[in-house]
Parts: structure tokens; C-alpha cells; sequence
């Protein structure tokens, strides 16, 4: 099967659609799903499809359906019934069938989701979170008797945890301080050694935009092809399209540098695979299938990976495995990890079930101008997006910010001058890496954010401002709201925390030694393609948050909890748990 990329078209990101290279009538597709049962993106392709049928017609397929026992197609019709309100009443249709029985006949996680015990609780508290979260609304009364809190009050305890300042080192040996990040090189030898190399040149589609919606002095996008070609198991499929990367900076070589950089990652990512194999890697890869009791009764060291805070418990299923690295406090071991957690796009449509709705994730991608660079990039975003996904809102973490650095200061004052109020939130958690949000609150309603996380704060910061842009800048259009009630705090940029070494590779040492005293062990999956010869990894940190994003389908995160406890200054006496 041809897929192509389908781009629900943003400011600056776009949304990512995957659908088949020609038209497809619904008997084709359910043809094709009879013997490709796991190809997850015509399922999603088929959801979508019906999801543009009227109540009736949905209601006489699943009648049709029932009559043939197709419960394939039940399957489908019922995660129709799941992922769209306006049918929501048709899951009555479904009250002869045992949903059990339909779990076998999807790869999709959202019928294993619908089954969870909990699922009025989880939605009870994701809504509240994402709510506080995403639009700074107040959390609500504390109690909650329908809904408790789904954790036993000790398990609420806060743990003994390691903090960053306990364990930072500084160095004379400086790496290059790029504002946004520190590297090995100057950004303009960066770019030199990338548009040089005959595999960009071919991937690169020459058309740069220069990003005049965002807040970041200096922003661009650009275009880069995909051609994917994967055939794993009963799966065999080609991926065609075009893709765009933004890239942002204080300076025009770093944004330019940052852009590349993203497209490097990302095509460093996309995996081709041929028979269970991997195509084009420096350091090939065999992925085998299998259950995770049977790897691990083999004497294998496996990732279990319900420590992954998966949105459906992982349930000893088969799946594709991968052989990466893990860090401990003797060095370093290989470990099987689902495949799913080490690729883009590739391992989201293997043959077997899916471990969370996205089915891929951007987090911990990082490339480098050497490997030690790319790794320290990727803990970084790890982390950011943990913190993105277990803090919440709360007044005591705003603040306004004023700077000496003239890079700095001129950003917020101008911007300021335009009438865009630039804000923060604290995001730093426990083990105290820095990690900010910057936003602005549009007049007209809605909010523009920006994330970033650092050793140094001022580098965390700098990236959450560079981050922040606004599709009303186009038209002119600058009206955002002051907060100068609600933000009560001004904090000196030149004061932010700073435990940077200063250099790239004491900082990754650092960083690994905090996560390992925390228990925490970081494993990395090589990504270095050949031909392009430029390092880039995944990492994930088993323990923290993989998946950022607040939504319906998110699960508990105890961490999420103690700051909700927190927050609402909460007496654990008091408070009601499951």
C-alpha cells in the first residue's frame, strides 16, 4: 500500500494526516484490513471515513455488520462510536456483543481504553487538568466524593529525590553558547558541514521561509522530502510526502542551524525496513517479536513498558522489539525496548498493537554535531515535556521577567511596545532541571506558548521565548492581555539558576549521573544514518512522561497528583483517596 502525508496546514506546525496514495470505495479498505489486520493507518484512515457518514448509515453498517459475525468491521464501527460524539448514542447497538471479542480485532488502543474500570475518574480529572492546564483555569473545590483521588495517601508522599545543585560540576573547557543551546561548534560550521552533505542536498526542497509570526528574532522553515518504503510482517507499505521543520534563534546562523538540525532528527527517524530489518543505519537494526515474559524468562533485559506511563496497561501482548542502550552506575547495557518507542512513523505501523494513540512521538529526538551533543539534546526535551505533562497551574509559579542581557531585554520590550505581554510559568520539577513556559493571551482569546529546558535557566528560557509565535501577527494584529494583577513577581533573567558545566560533554555527565540517583536510567537508541554521518538518537527515560499532551486518554501520573495537592494546599487528613 502507497500512503502519502496529508497536512492539515498551521502558522507554523502542521497536522499530520496519513492517508492511502489513491481513493479507496470502504469495500476496498475493508478488504485490505482482512489481510493487513494491523495496519494502523488505513484503521485510522477507515475511522475518519466513517466518522463523515451520517448517524444512519452508521447505525445500519453496524446492523449489517452484526448479522455476519464481521467483527472486524464491528471494531471499527465501535471505535467510529468512541472517537465521535455525535454517535455516541449508537454504542447501545453494541449491548449484545462482548467488547472483549472486538479488542482482538484492532490494533488501535481505543476500545482497550473505553473497557478501563476508572475511565468516568479518568476523564473526571484529565478534563480538570487539561482545563487548568491549557487555559489557567482555577482547579476546582478539592473534594471530590464521586471521583477521589486515585492514589492511596501514602503512595502521595513525596519521595527523597536528588537535586541538580547537589550534583553539578563547572568547567574552564567551554562549549559554544549559542543562547538557545550549547554545541560542540559554531552554528555557521553547522550548516556548512550539513548543506554540503550530497544526502541533504537531495533531501532539502529549496524554498527557506523566513518566520516573520514569531517572537523569536530570527525563525525559518523549510521544506524536506519523505520516502519511507517498510515491510514488517503482514505490513508492507511506502510512505510518501513533504514535511516542514521550524527552526528559531537569537541569531540568524542559530535559527538556520536549529532548522537543519530538525530536519536531521526527524529524517534520522524515519526508519526504512525490509524483512524485519533495518535500511541505512550506521549501526543496523534486527527487531524481533515477541511477548515481554517470554524475553525476559530468556535471561534478556527488557523494558517493561508499563513504566512508560502508557495510556492502556500493556498487557504481555506481542510486539517488535529493539536492542538499545542503557545507562546505569557501571556504565552502560544493551536492553530490548518496543520498537515503537525508538522510531517516527515507521514502528507506528508495524504488524501488531498499538501502545498509545499517537502511535508516534517526536519526544526525545535529538541530533548533534556529536553524538554526546545529540544525547544531551534529547534528555533535555524529555524532560521538558515531563514537566510540560505533570505540572500545573498555579499563581505562585508566574512571572514576569526583566533582563540586562540587550538580546534579552530588547525581545520583551519590543514586543511589549507592540502590545504583546510576554509571561512565565516556573515548570521545574523535583530534580530541579529549569524548565519554563513563556505565553501570551491573545485579546481575542486563546493563548500562544513556548517551552524550553536547560541546565542553565537562561537557556531554558531564551528557548521558551523563541518558541512563542501567533497567527494574528500576520494581519498586525499584536492586542494581548496584561496580567499585572495576577502576576505578582518579577524575576532578573541574570538570576535564573544556572547548573551548567558549560560544556557539552560534563553537562550530559551530569545530567546522567542526576537521572541514575533518582533512579532513573536513560536509554538511547542510535539513529546515525550512513551516507549522512551525522549523530542523532532517541532517548526516553523510563519513569518520566513520554507522551506531553493533556487528553481524554491520558492516564493517572502520580507526580500530576502531588502538585495538584500542592496547589490546592491541600490537608492530606482530609482528603479523599481511592
Amino acid at each position: 500500500m502507497v500512503y502519502k502525508i496529508g497536512l492539515i496546514r498551521g502558522i507554523v506546525f502542521d497536522l499530520l494526516t496519513i492517508i492511502p496514495d489513491k481513493e479507496l470505495t470502504f469495500e476496498e479498505i475493508f478488504e485490505y484490513l482482512r489481510s493487513r489486520p494491523n495496519d494502523k493507518f488505513m484503521h485510522k484512515h477507515l475511522i475518519e471515513r466513517l466518522g463523515q457518514l451520517d448517524e444512519e448509515d452508521i447505525g445500519e453498517l453496524i446492523e449489517s455488520a452484526k448479522k455476519i459475525n464481521d467483527f472486524s468491521l464491528l471494531a471499527s464501527l465501535y471505535e467510529t462510536c468512541i472517537s465521535y460524539a455525535e454517535f455516541y448514542n449508537l454504542r447501545r447497538k453494541f449491548d449484545d456483543i462482548d467488547i472483549e471479542i472486538l479488542v482482538r480485532h484492532t490494533p488501535l488502543i481505543y476500545i482497550r481504553w473505553s473497557l478501563d474500570k476508572n475511565l468516568k475518574s479518568r476523564l473526571f480529572w484529565m478534563d480538570l487538568f487539561a482545563r487548568n492546564k491549557y487555559h489557567h483555569m482555577d482547579l476546582s473545590a478539592f473534594k471530590s466524593t464521586e471521583f477521589p483521588i486515585p492514589f492511596k495517601k501514602k503512595s502521595l508522599l513525596e519521595n527523597k529525590t536528588v537535586h541538580i545543585k547537589d550534583v553539578y560540576i563547572k568547567s574552564d573547557d567551554k562549549s559554544f553558547d549559542t543562547g538557545t543551546s550549547i554545541r560542540i561548534v559554531e552554528p555557521h560550521k553547522t550548516i556548512k558541514r550539513i548543506l554540503e552533505n550530497p544526502v541533504v542536498k537531495d533531501l532539502l526542497i529549496q524554498d527557506e521561509i523566513r518566520v516573520e509570526w514569531s517572537v523569536s528574532p530570527y525563525a525559518f522553515i523549510r521544506r524536506w522530502k519523505v520516502n519511507l518504503d517498510v515491510s514488517v510482517g503482514r505490513n508492507k507499505w511506502m510512505l510518501k510526502g513533504i514535511l516542514r521543520e521550524y527552526g528559531k534563534g537569537l541569531t540568524e546562523e542559530e535559527a538556520r542551524s536549529s532548522c537543519l538540525m530538525e530536519i536531521i532528527e526527524r529524517y534520522s527517524a524515519f526508519a526504512n525496513f525490509h524483512d524485519n530489518q533495518s535500511i541505512g543505519y550506521k549501526k543496523e537494526y534486527d527487531i524481533i517479536k515477541a511477548r515481554y515474559s517470554k524475553l525476559r524468562d530468556k535471561g534478556r533485559s527488557v523494558l517493561n513498558p508499563n513504566k512508560m506511563g502508557l495510556e492502556v496497561p500493556y498487557e504481555d501482548q506481542e510486539i517488535y522489539w529493539i536492542i538499545a542502550e542503557e545507562i546505569n552506575n557501571t556504565g552502560s547495557c544493551e536492553i530490548y525496548i518496543p520498537a515503537q518507542f525508538a522510531f517516527l512513523f515507521s514502528s507506528g505501523n508495524f504488524d501488531e498493537i498499538d501502545l498509545y494513540t499517537q502511535g508516534t512521538t517526536s519526544n526525545g529526538l535529538a541530533s548533534g554535531n556529536t553524538m554526546e551533543e545529540a544525547k544531551l539534546c534529547a534528555l533535555l526535551e524529555y524532560i521538558e515535556r515531563d514537566s510540560e505533562k505533570v505540572s500545573l497551574f498555579s499563581a505562585d509559579r508566574y512571572f514576569s521577567l526583566e533582563a540586562d542581557n540587550p538580546i534579552i531585554n530588547n525581545i520583551l520590550n519590543n514586543w511589549k511596545e507592540k502590545g504583546v505581554y510576554i509571561y512565565f510559568l516556573d515548570l521545574t520539577q523535583e530534580i530541579g532541571i529549569p524548565c519554563y513556559k513563556a505565553f501570551f493571551i491573545h485579546a481575542r482569546g486563546g493563548f500562544s506558548r513556548g517551552w524550553g529546558a536547560h541546565l542553565d535557566g537562561k537557556i531554558a528560557i531564551n528557548r521558551a521565548i523563541c518558541e512563542l509565535t501567533s497567527p494574528y501577527f500576520l494581519s498586525n494584529n499584536y492586542l494581548t492581555k496584561p496580567l499585572s494583577e495576577e502576576v505578582q513577581r518579577t524575576l532578573k533573567y541574570e538570576d535564573l539558576p544556572d547548573y551548567s558545566s558549560g560544556n557539552v560533554n560534563y553537562d550530559l555527565q551530569i545530567l546522567e549521573k542526576l537521572l541514575l540517583m533518582n533512579g532513573l536510567n536513560p536509554i538511547y537508541v542510535d539513529l546515525t544514518k550512513k551516507g549522512l554521518e551525522i549523530p542523532a538518537v532517541r532517548a526516553i527515560i523510563p519513569g518520566m512522561e513520554m507522551l506531553p499532551d493533556l487528553d481524554r486518554y491520558s492516564n493517572f501520573n502520580i507526580r500530576q497528583f502531588r502538585n495538584y495537592l500542592r496547589i490546592m494546599n491541600a490537608d492530606l487528613q482530609n482528603a479523599i483517596y481511592s
